[in-house]
């Protein structure tokens, strides 16, 4: 069908004379004033593409020269439509923003995924079973995907109508007297909504679940530090990528070793004769107790090195030192 008759206006008629036809043309066809006759939003989404491509000087040459755009092409795209210089005004269905993201950012029915969260406890761990390593089972309570759609958050129904654009497949928006048309994001422009959310998860595409969990918790671990279970966290929305589950650390104080790091640090009593002139003494660690020498002259403070007898080195499990520092005991004097 030739663009200047679905106007009515000659080939020589000039942009406003275009504009006026267009807007007397669309308040008679326009699908707010025409509910439920897909015949008129048919005949106004043509009109609208006319429009567009005769109030477009670059497209009207090209259209001059021979060129034959297809409508439905025309149609699926956003576009400007004029101006509304009307005196009533009217409530339109969407609004600027929502117009101007469609046609920028087309989004295809209720493909909106969002990543899970991640799930965050807490353990606490004996000096031991921080030296050796342990496990933990875990009951974790978790969004998993929904059995019944899949995760998708929505299910194959027989074409309806689309609710958001009232069958048309644009989304039509206002700014002032400006006019602004795009292809609606719910049914990707085609007017029929061939997909229904899930009843079963409300269209999220995950249902509350429980799990039991069993993490092994490496030598080494120390207060504050975590281990992280990749996946094991929320389940996205609509098919997102899951969440992580984070263990955090909290170790015991030891009554005898005091740690820094991987190092460990203890005191050994020593007596006043011990340490003047010297002698063998005895050293707890945690793997046992180990006898040292001590020289004479062994002053109180002063420190010994236990190489490898410390806490494992978390990755590669290489242990640090233990440090005995030396506390001279002196009798109580009675007489």
């Amino acid at each position: 069908m030739d663009l200047y008759d679905l106007l009515g206006v000659e080939r020589g008629a000039s942009e406003a004379e275009v504009r006026r036809a267009y807007q007397k043309r669309a308040r008679v066809l326009h699908p707010h004033l025409n509910p439920g006759d897909p015949e008129a939003a048919q005949r106004f989404a043509e009109v609208a593409s006319a429009f567009g491509v005769l109030s477009d000087p670059k497209r009207r040459e090209a259209y001059d020269r021979g060129e034959r755009p297809e409508l439905a092409q025309l149609c699926a795209q956003g576009s400007f439509e004029g101006f509304d210089f009307s005196a009533g005004a009217r409530l339109e269905r969407v609004g600027f923003r929502e117009i101007f993201d469609a046609v920028l950012h087309p989004a295809k029915g209720m493909e909106q995924r969002a990543p899970g969260e991640d799930l965050e406890q807490r353990t606490r761990l004996t000096f031991e079973e921080a030296l050796r390593g342990a496990e933990r089972r875990l009951q974790v309570g978790r969004h998993e995907a929904c059995p019944a759609c899949r995760g998708a958050g929505e299910l194959a129904a027989d074409p309806l109508p689309c609710p958001r654009c009232a069958g048309t497949g644009q989304m039509r928006g206002r700014r002032g007297h400006m006019l602004f048309a795009g292809r609606c994001g719910a049914c990707d422009g085609t007017g029929a909504e061939r997909r229904r959310g899930c009843a079963e998860c409300n269209g999220e595409g995950r249902v509350p679940g429980s799990e039991r969990l069993d993490v092994r918790i490496p030598a080494g671990a120390r207060s504050g530090s975590a281990v992280r279970l990749p996946g094991c966290g929320h389940v996205g929305r609509r098919g997102g990528p899951p969440g992580d589950l984070v263990l955090h650390i909290d170790v015991e104080e030891h009554p005898v070793f005091r740690r820094e790091g991987d190092d460990l640090y203890c005191t050994v009593p020593v007596s006043i004769v011990e340490a003047a002139l010297g002698g063998h003494v005895e050293v707890a660690t945690p793997d046992g107790p180990v006898t040292i020498e001590v020289p004479a002259g062994t002053q109180g403070g002063q420190r010994f090195r236990l190489r490898k007898r410390g806490m494992p080195r978390l990755g590669d499990g290489v242990r640090g030192d233990l440090y005995a520092e030396v506390r001279v005991s002196v009798p109580t004097v009675t007489d």
